[in-house]
């Protein structure tokens, strides 16, 4: 099926937002493919709205709350267990499972979203996984129904994550989630007390089609984290430097960048930054991290001497 046939003006859209932890990281905003699958995608549009209430096992119908339990790494995430919230239950809006529809769309990509077949039947309930590369073998046992158009990189830091036996140690939570309106804005940045107002992802900016802009939001964010250290807060001040090396890093690749010195400065001061950071949150062995990421730039390497001394004093 081409892809002029699946985005239809007719699809659903759907926002679910992601915590690693107690940190917000971002928005995933996932298009429907209504013609393809009907009763599958009514089924997760009402399970992001929670709009069915109480299910038969006397838990919400609802996908807030929900872990990723499940990552593997050049494959899928998979998260939706609304029963166990461990990959062991689930419940769909069609009194706990239904038949699958048919398996029209294969897994050729990154960023599509099926249900998870329930083993050793043709059923499915609420769980649900997102590709993060090409997975042909689960085309034929595993139904496509939409694809990710915002936020598609958390997916892809996910995979970074540790686990142990494909479940992540720290808790991956769906914090909210729900359907977005045809003109109701994707809001896709996240609000905070800083003049921070760009997407946590790179690749979800729109507007980030000159230098100039790009230097300015580079800029903006990496103050956001000064603000952050200088109140203590050193988890987000981490977030907000870790999200400049993302845009400089994304700045670097997209070719559109006239000024060396500039991104050579920003690198720089937003490693030490992140050196500072962890020296603070006293997280030793990550400091001396940065420390050697700036070394490789050969730039100031004696400030990198004198804090790369603190870590061994302090080992």
């Amino acid at each position: 099926m081409e892809d002029k046939e699946l985005h239809s003006k007719e699809n659903t859209f759907v926002f679910i937002d992601i915590n690693f932890g107690n940190e917000r990281v971002g928005r995933l905003v996932i298009e429907l493919f209504n013609k393809v699958a009907p009763k599958t995608v009514e089924n997760f549009r009402a399970l992001c709205t929670g709009e069915k209430g109480l299910g038969k096992h006397n838990k919400p119908l609802h996908y807030k709350g929900c872990r990723f339990h499940r990552i593997i790494s050049q494959c899928f995430v998979q998260s939706g267990d609304i029963i166990n919230n461990n990959g062991t239950g689930g419940e769909s809006i069609y009194d706990d499972v239904f038949d699958i529809e048919n398996y029209k769309l294969q897994h050729t990509k990154e960023g599509l979203i099926g249900m998870s077949t329930i083993s050793g039947t043709n059923s499915v309930n609420s769980q649900f996984y997102i590709t993060s590369a090409p997975c042909e073998h689960l085309d034929g046992t595993n139904i496509v129904f939409g694809t990710v158009r915002k936020g598609l990189d958390i997916i892809k830091e996910m995979a970074t994550v540790e686990r142990i036996n494909d479940h992540p140690v720290q808790d991956i939570l769906i914090t909210d989630c729900g359907e977005l309106k045809k003109g109701q804005p994707w809001n896709i940045h996240i609000v905070d007390e800083t003049e921070d107002m760009y997407p946590p992802w790179p690749n979800d900016w729109e507007e980030g089609n000159d230098s100039t802009g790009i230097e300015k939001a580079i800029t903006t964010i990496r103050e956001s984290g000064n603000f952050y250290f200088l109140k203590k807060n050193y988890s987000s001040s981490q977030n907000k430097y870790l999200k400049t090396l993302r845009y400089i890093d994304w700045y670097l690749k997209s070719g559109k960048y006239s000024d060396n010195v500039f991104i050579d400065n920003c690198k720089f001061r937003t490693l030490l930054n992140l050196a500072a950071v962890n020296l603070k949150s006293k997280k030793y062995k990550e400091a001396l991290h940065y420390c050697n990421q700036v070394i490789k730039l050969h730039v100031f390497g004696a400030i990198i001497h004198i804090i790369r001394c603190q870590y061994y004093l302090t080992d």
